[in-house]
């Protein structure tokens, strides 16, 4: 069930479910226009139970042959951390063979900094789950931190330090490296630390002192995903370049702007969390509308979806300025002519203003002028300090696009001495990785350091590649929102000769300690102090065991929310709606992925192998592309496109036609087409990270692009084109009204099933199961969560191309309606444990 009327129009509505017969639900285009395959046949005409290319590569060999040994683990395993690390909730610290310890930690998968419970048996890590204790995450994670556990035993990590490709001892390591930094000390010459979004406020304070070991330091952030216009736009509005922290479950009208907030943006597991919170059958039926170009994870879960050319969304977000203005009193305010149909925006801004203090507008579109407008949006709707808090903002997306590209510009001229790569990949996921990569050799750089864990297509080509630790392997820290912090502990010694970031910055500024040593006094003298405690062991040990600290919220800047020149970024938006309306053309929109992300984990196979939640492909990516679109160009789904933009730049992915895609744009998923990941996830799929452009100093992720077919085609590795119903209905949905009379015809029913077995298991407790399908967004966290619990076996894209899937938990996705504006169901569908199932015996 659900409890909110999906597809409904764009204005408040109750709850109101239909009973859906079957056959309005389809799983894809083929099976609705020529029926369901109901007798075992398979893409490529493979029969079921056909046998495979008789190979003698079982399915449980495939970890191996890709990398991810056991013995590693296991032989270094045996050592507990030295330093004691505090387990949650049992008694005792000692280890007891067999039995599992749990302990908190936080994710490093991505930025969001999620809060963890790690379970751990015989001093190794074997499962991650969500911390309950975090006000944030709760006890939820996401697919990805589900899978960082196994990317811990990727044999494809280095084993030792580098320098010149080869390796060598860290004191030999060291010692080269610090004597090129006193050159650089000497010379004046500048020094730059190039990192991803750093949350950690220890690793912080150690970088403040390498800014004070070297007068020419500067430290550039990085994020190949970035919400560099956001923050550029809040400094505009409010003073500071800051992310707002979003709170959802206060809204009762959203509407958002092709922001995955349920799926990949900012903090999805915060944002879900709070989504769910908001749509409970306790919770007055609220209103979400999503403006999008192609359907995402959020935008299969609105109650209103509006397909939108990439170039047109700025218009949308001005035309629901335009509106709103007039009725707050804002005179003068001139938008773009709207770019979908007047009347769903005149809905979409009637339910806001009726709203106002309890909406909010959000946008992932990464321009400055459209995240001014949207700010502004949320100042006349008085949503700021509501659902929308700049005074304790999240920490999570720190990237600066205009401060990369000047850094590139300075490598270019040679006017760096030092550069040292933490947590980026720039040679694979910049705007021009050819144009870094040239700009890092040697003759202009005269030592690079990367922190890499392998040897990655930015570390192949640095002087000194000095590896960092696991976060399972790791002290540390993190404040993914002002004032809520979290610990790093170890879960294992480490595996391979690796070291701390922080430990290697400390070595070489001459001031040796541990990263455990400089974390302890960096939470006694900042940390403790805001807490008001007095005995900082027991406040290390309570803080170190529940995982999580949250500190009282500082007081209200007391910046003033102008909104900054809003009227000449609606104008803005206006001139670029006029250019892009010209001509007919496709546009590329490229996003992010709930498995690949921004590419860092590609080489873990339990992401490359799980069913993307819209397309249910596996094992690559694809361009997006309406159905009627590629009729009109004959293509089907598997041909093989070229995608070229006009610098030149291109792209060869297969085309997949996806419900709901905007007609005249194409959409492809970054973060694959790496090619140096490791042995899982080298050369799969295409990357479309060079397809971007910087535009007014922010990454523009959208292109215009040419379409060529190659006359290639690719088997897609689709795993919801199989499992047959037997004839039962698909999905079954009703109103709460209709469930309390015991259905459409007011008579409670019991099915009888049918039973394998005439005996039940009985006992005290039964083993059972229940979601909440109002909570559910299909995100897929449970599919790698399940198989991580069960040890559940990777099978590579042949063998889920003849479909021998082997997920125990799979989220079936189902559309109603029609192919241009379809509405999507997400169904669990779970292995039904009673014990005596057959697959048990």
């Amino acid at each position: 069930m659900s409890d909110h009327c999906k597809g409904a129009k764009p204005e408040l509505v109750k709850l109101k479910l239909r009973a859906q017969p079957a056959p309005e639900y389809w799983q894809n285009l083929d099976e609705r226009d020529h029926g369901s395959r109901d007798r075992g046949e398979f893409p490529g005409g493979l029969p079921v139970g056909a046998s495979d290319d008789g190979s003698d590569t079982t399915r449980r060999d495939f970890l191996s042959l890709m990398g991810f040994g056991a013995a590693a683990a296991t032989v270094a395993a045996c050592r507990a951390p030295v330093t004691k690390a505090v387990p949650i909730a049992v008694a005792t610290d000692d280890m007891i063979p067999g039995v599992a310890n749990h302990y908190a930690t936080t994710c490093g998968g991505c930025a969001s900094a999620c809060s963890l419970l790690v379970k751990q048996r015989d001093g190794r890590p074997i499962k991650i789950e969500g911390n309950e204790l975090s006000t944030l995450f709760g006890g939820a994670t996401c697919a990805t931190g589900q899978a960082t556990v196994l990317s811990l035993y990727d044999e494809q990590r280095l084993r030792e330090p580098l320098w010149d490709g080869k390796p060598a001892p860290w004191h030999e390591v060291d010692d080269q490296i610090a004597t090129r930094l006193d050159d650089a000390r000497t010379k004046q010459g500048k020094v730059v630390l190039l990192s991803t979004t750093v949350t950690s406020p220890t690793l912080l304070a150690v970088i403040e002192r390498l800014r004070k070991a070297f007068p020419g330091f500067r430290h550039v952030t990085y994020d190949p995903v970035s919400a560099s216009a956001l923050r550029a736009a809040s400094a505009q509005a409010f003073g500071g370049p800051v992310i707002p922290h979003y709170a959802f479950d206060r809204a009762k009208v959203i509407v958002g702007i092709d922001a995955d907030f349920l799926g990949t943006w900012l903090s999805p597991v915060e944002f879900a969390r709070q989504y769910a919170r908001g749509r409970t059958p306790e919770q007055p039926a609220g209103l979400h509308v999503q403006f999008e170009p192609g359907m995402s994870v959020t935008g299969s879960n609105a109650d209103q979806r509006v397909a939108v050319a990439p170039s047109q969304l700025g218009a949308v977000a001005a035309a629901l300025l335009a509106r709103i203005a007039r009725k707050a009193g804002e005179a003068g305010v001139t938008a773009p002519s709207d770019p979908v149909k007047p009347e769903v925006l005149d809905q979409v801004a009637d339910a806001l203003w009726s709203h106002r203090g309890d909406s909010l507008v959000v946008a992932g579109v990464n321009d400055t002028a459209t995240q001014l407008v949207v700010l502004t949006l949320n100042r006349l709707l008085g949503n700021l300090g509501k659902t929308l808090d700049v005074d304790r903002p999240s920490l999570q997306r720190q990237g600066d696009d205009a401060a990369m590209d000047a850094l590139v510009g300075e490598l270019e001229r040679g006017e760096v001495h030092t550069l040292i790569l933490h947590g980026v990949n720039p040679a694979y996921d910049y705007v021009d990785g050819k144009r870094f990569l040239a700009a890092l050799a040697r003759d202009k750089v005269p030592l690079s350091i990367s922190t890499a864990d392998r040897l990655d297509e930015t570390a192949a080509a640095v002087t000194a590649v000095c590896p960092d630790h696991h976060f399972l392997e790791s002290w540390g820290d993190a404040e993914p929102v002002a004032g809520m912090l979290s610990l790093t502990q170890p879960l294992i010694a480490p595996l391979f000769e690796t070291r701390s970031v922080v430990d290697s910055l400390l070595h070489w500024i001459g001031e040796p300690a541990t990263h455990y040593e400089v974390l302890r006094d960096h939470w006694r003298t900042q940390i403790m102090p805001r807490q008001g405690a007095r005995d900082f062991d027991s406040f290390w040990d309570q803080a170190l065991e529940r995982g999580v600290l949250e500190l009282a919220a500082t007081p209200p800047s007391g910046a003033a929310a102008t909104g900054g020149d809003w009227r000449g970024a609606v104008a803005a938006i206006q001139a670029d709606s006029q250019r892009s309306a010209q001509g007919d053309r496709y546009e590329l929109a490229l996003f992010e992925s709930v498995a690949m992300r921004d590419g860092k984990n590609a080489n873990n196979p339990w992401l490359l192998e799980m069913p993307d939640p819209i397309t249910k492909l596996s094992w690559g990516n694809v361009a997006m592309i309406a159905p009627a679109t590629a009729r009109q160009l004959g293509l089907a789904d598997g041909d093989i496109v070229s995608l070229t933009t006009p610098t030149g730049a291109s792209v060869e992915v297969p085309v997949y036609t996806q419900p709901g895609q905007h007609a005249r744009t194409l959409s492809v998923a970054v973060g694959w087409g790496r090619r140096q990941v490791g042995k899982a996830g080298d050369h799969v799929g295409g990357n479309g990270f060079p397809l971007s452009s910087l535009v007014r100093g922010a990454r523009r992720m959208w292109a215009d692009v040419a379409i060529k077919p190659t006359g290639g085609h690719d088997k897609l590795a689709e795993a919801q084109w199989h499992f047959s119903q037997e004839g039962r209905p698909i999905v079954l949905e009703t109103t709460r009204e209709e469930l309390a009379r015991g259905g459409p015809d007011g008579e409670k029913q019991r099915e009888e099933l049918d039973d394998l077995w005439t005996e039940r298991p009985m006992g005290e407790r039964l083993w059972g199961m229940t979601i909440d399908l109002n909570a559910c967004t299909g995100c897929s966290a449970c599919v790698v969560a399940c198989q991580a619990e069960n040890n559940v076996p990777v099978i590579g894209k042949d063998q889920v191309h003849r479909q021998r899937i082997m997920h125990w938990i799979r989220i079936d996705r189902y559309y109603n309606g029609s192919e241009d504006e379809p509405r999507a169901v997400h169904q669990p569908m779970m292995c039904q444990h009673c014990n005596h199932a057959p697959c048990e015996t």
